[in-house]
């Protein structure tokens, strides 16, 4: 008879639907580790088909079944108890003549349950083999083994006649999981112990008991162990080493100790940590005994130990044996180390707790680390490694200054690249370093520091030596290449040296389409993306962004962050293209993580797009104040570009706002502020730019209009020469703003016509919305009316009109009035002060504007209404109904 369950029975809808599968077979094997739940489940079955009429047949090998004849006996018994008429002496007289007579058997089918098949003797299993081919469809086995069923089923599994139940089908569900639990404890358990409990235990019946058990008694003595439930307790270890590891061959036992430090077990890794040739056959030994190891890919000998029954093993290996645990973790860093998984090799070599090993490994490894963008987890791990160790190993130190540059921990860089000279000229001195290895960390060295030199924005410095070292490297070093190369670009776009872009974008394309380079090409293709936007290639930028930022997520798991590279400068395209939502999204994902990377444009688009898009929703107090945290960056930093930028920003807000005496305070107060006139000098660089456009606006605004457009037009004089559209596109801008000022809208129209031709290629359409009104009203003068041609540039006018029209910067031309050019309604709010008396300052205090824009917009007045005098504006404006 079946036994009775050991446990209330917990309703599984797997083992319910298996039934009817289990009878239509011939054979059913189920196999799993101890406790799974594999008795459980044929006590189910069993239970069902005994009410559809099937009679059962229940054999435990486990009940003093030692040999053919016991199991004869056991046989004739079961048969007895169901009744069946097969059950003469027969079967252990003439078993051949029982055999045959089996199939004439009437009525519904037998079912022959064996519990704890990896218990028969070879002969009970030949028996079993001739059962089931003389019954055929007479009868249905169902054979229980905690590893692989050892009885020849190929021809069966062939036919379809074998139904194979394992480990997936027996485990538990969370929901299952809950179940099984609650029913085992008299109080519910927290959902967070819950959940822990049921991750664990990997759907382990017997684990999931065991947990709930420890649980119960925990709360009932009032001390539960740091580890919860679940963690390395006495009830888990008695039961694998009564269930499991009792028993066992010793070259067994040795072979679970050994490779239990391994997450994934192969029988090269294996062979490595444990220094044995059969490491396969041990493999597939272990795995048909079903000692808790579960298949990943048996065809390539690939498996990983249940977590339980791993964190047992190896938490007594590490309380009786830790010399041993650390000799095994050393050799799977070897192992890993030389095979190229390096995140495995370096997770040894930290967990063999051997620091003088783990600084020798992080010196084996640390240019390939850096290469597969885990340098910031080699500093982070080395930093805890005493100086004496880091000392004599120059790889590591440079390793570690490279990610100080990125850090913008400038002395700490350059303290560590000193270090290094020092350590390789005293190896060359004891020959352990032999004069090429010397000559390629030299190399090395003369990267690190110009990666350093280009953290301090040294961009002068930068270009002269990136270009000697890129000649020197040749094509030996690719990931050195590539940075070298990326650095290059920014510092020719820094300098506006575009004169051999075309060539500098083949040696691009040369690098990115180097094998293995997909990390470097992350970094180069989002640190090139910013020059290629200054030139006005902005589709080839967005294109480099978003192949690197689709390239960063699939490795995100690997590099932490790294996706914040491509997606800030993105971002700024997404923003200047007027594809606000784009932007916001990409600003709020990674900024707070682009500090580690310590790559100044990234800071830059970040802080800067984030600023714009509070201003673009009207919230300038915001905005404002994200500027002033990047101005901190920038100054604790030491990044004057960045500051530079920050200021320029920070400037247009505020005299957009009408606080012109804080924005020339914060002008005068910086020292990147400079004597006499911003006039590009024979270097200049883009800082230079930045400084000059805050110049500007605060001349303009001062009504010093000359001055504003001789400056003016030197920049764009200069910067067309050299190619930068994106900073020709600014001073164009700038330059139509000092037209109205200065009354001559014609010239006005012409700067703006220049700007939209050069904006047009890269779609932008922002730094039109961004300049205010004024920039508005001259665009619809120039576009708002007429027809469309169908050039590119026309429709791209067209489109930013339309734009124009439905923002709030840009007021509705009122067509009531019946003028040509309309008043908008902030020129009819100024002429009604103008008509109450009020002087250009005190309506501009009134508004929020500084008396430069107040005398912008009466210009505009006076143009619109075709007069010259503010009486007369006013006068006119009552004859057209405009003021009462």
């Amino acid at each position: 008879m079946p036994p009775r369950a050991a446990h209330k029975y917990v309703t599984r809808e797997t083992i319910e639907r298996l039934v009817d599968d289990v009878c239509a077979s011939r054979v059913v094997t189920v196999s799993s580790p101890a406790g799974f739940g594999k008795t459980t489940a044929m006590l189910r079955w069993a239970e069902t088909l005994h009410e559809r009429g099937h009679p059962v047949l229940w054999i435990a090998a486990r009940a003093g079944i030692d040999s053919l004849d016991s199991f004869k006996v056991a046989l004739r018994q079961a048969l007895i108890a169901a009744d069946l008429p097969a059950a003469d002496d027969s079967i252990e007289q003439d078993a051949r003549a029982w055999l045959a007579s089996l199939s004439d058997v009437s009525g519904p089918k037998p079912m022959l349950f064996i519990d704890d098949g990896q218990l028969l003797s070879p002969d009970i299993r030949d028996f079993i083999e001739q059962l089931i081919a003389s019954a055929r469809d007479a009868l249905t086995t169902v054979i229980a083994t905690r590893g692989e069923c050892s009885i020849n089923l190929a021809r069966l599994r062939s036919l379809g006649y074998l139904l194979e139940v394992r480990v997936r089908h027996l485990c538990f569900d969370s929901e299952e999981s809950a179940r099984l639990i609650q029913q085992q404890v008299k109080f519910p358990i927290p959902s967070e112990e819950m959940q822990r409990i049921v991750v664990d235990t990997q759907g382990w019946a017997a684990g999931l008991v065991l947990a709930a058990g420890a649980w119960q008694r925990d709360m009932a003595e009032g001390y539960p162990p740091e580890g919860g439930a679940t963690g390395i307790r006495h009830e888990f270890a008695s039961y694998f080493h009564e269930e499991v590891m009792e028993g066992l061959p010793q070259d067994i036992r040795d072979f679970i100790v050994g490779t239990s430090i391994l997450g994934e077990l192969t029988p090269s890794a294996c062979a490595a940590v444990i220094n044995t040739e059969d490491a396969r056959i041990m493999l597939e030994k272990v795995f048909e005994r079903g000692l808790f190891l579960n298949e990943l890919d048996r065809e390539l000998s690939r498996y990983r130990y249940y977590k339980l029954f791993r964190d047992m093993v190896f938490g007594r290996l590490m309380m009786r044996a830790p010399e041993r645990a650390t000799e095994l973790h050393r050799r799977a860093s070897r192992y890993f180390a030389e095979n190229g998984e390096l995140q495995l090799a370096l997770d040894h070599a930290v967990q063999s707790g051997d620091k003088e090993f783990l600084a020798d490994q992080f010196e084996l490894l640390a240019d390939p680390m850096i290469y597969g963008g885990m340098l910031n987890r080699l500093d982070d791990l080395a930093n805890d490694l005493p100086w004496e160790l880091l000392q004599s190993r120059p790889s590591l130190m440079l390793a570690m200054s490279w990610r100080r540059s990125r850090r913008l921990a400038f002395k700490s860089s350059e303290r560590l690249i000193e270090a290094a000279e020092v350590a390789v000229a005293a190896k060359v001195t004891d020959g352990t370093m032999d004069c090429h290895a010397a000559e390629q960390m030299g190399l090395r060295v003369r990267h690190r520091r110009i990666m350093l030199e280009a953290a301090r924005d040294n961009m002068v410095l930068v270009e002269r030596q990136s270009e000697i070292l890129l000649d020197d490297l040749g094509d030996d070093h690719p990931y050195l290449s590539c940075t070298l190369l990326a650095q290059l670009l920014s510092a020719r776009r820094e300098l506006y040296h575009f004169h051999d872009m075309l060539r500098l974008e083949a040696e691009l394309r040369k690098a990115l389409g180097r094998p293995g380079s997909d990390f470097a090409s992350i970094a180069l293709k989002s640190s090139v993306a910013p020059t290629l936007v200054a030139q006005g290639k902005t589709q080839m930028a967005r294109q480099f962004l978003t192949e690197a930022h689709a390239l960063a997520m699939d490795m995100e798991g690997q590099v932490s962050g790294l996706a914040a590279l491509p997606a800030l400068p993105l971002a700024e395209i997404h923003y200047e293209c007027g594809e606000l939502q784009q932007a916001a999204r990409l600003v709020e994902g990674y900024l707070p993580s682009i500090r580690q990377w310590g790559f100044v444009d990234q800071l830059a688009s970040g802080y800067l797009v984030r600023a714009r898009l509070a201003a673009a929703e009207g919230d300038y107090a915001s905005a404002l104040s994200g500027l002033e945290e990047a101005h901190l960056v920038a100054i604790e930093c030491g990044l004057d570009r960045l500051r530079a930028l920050v200021i320029s920003e920070q400037i247009r807000m505020l005299v957009k706002l009408g606080q012109l005496e804080q924005a020339e305070q914060l002008f005068w107060s910086s020292d990147l502020q400079f004597e006499g006139e911003p006039v590009p000098t024979l270097n200049p660089t883009r800082l230079n730019e930045w400084m000059a456009t805050a110049w500007l606006r605060l001349e303009m605004h001062r009504f010093r209009l000359v001055r504003s457009r001789k400056i003016a037009k030197r920049w764009l004089e200069f910067v067309r020469k050299r190619g930068a559209v994106r900073s020709a596109v600014t001073f164009e801008l700038l330059l139509a703003e000092i037209a109205v000022l200065s009354g001559n809208r014609s010239e006005a129209r012409r700067s703006v016509r220049s700007a939209v031709e050069l904006a047009e290629p890269g779609g932008w359409i922002r730094p039109f919305i961004d300049e205010g009104e004024a920039i508005g009203a001259l665009l619809v003068e120039a576009y708002g009316s007429g027809p469309t041609l169908d050039t590119p540039v026309d429709k791209f006018a067209a489109k930013l009109v339309s734009v124009l029209k439905g923002t709030a910067q840009m007021d509705e031309v009122e067509d009531d009035y019946g003028l040509a050019s309309g008043l908008s309604l902030r020129e009819v709010e100024i002429l009604t002060l103008v008509s109450g008396g009020l002087r250009n300052r005190e309506i501009g205090d009134r508004l929020g504007l500084t008396e430069g824009t107040v005398k912008w917009y009466m210009q505009q007045i006076y143009d619109k209404l075709g007069v010259r005098r503010r009486p007369q504006a006013v006068i006119r404006a009552r004859q057209y109904g405009i003021l009462s």
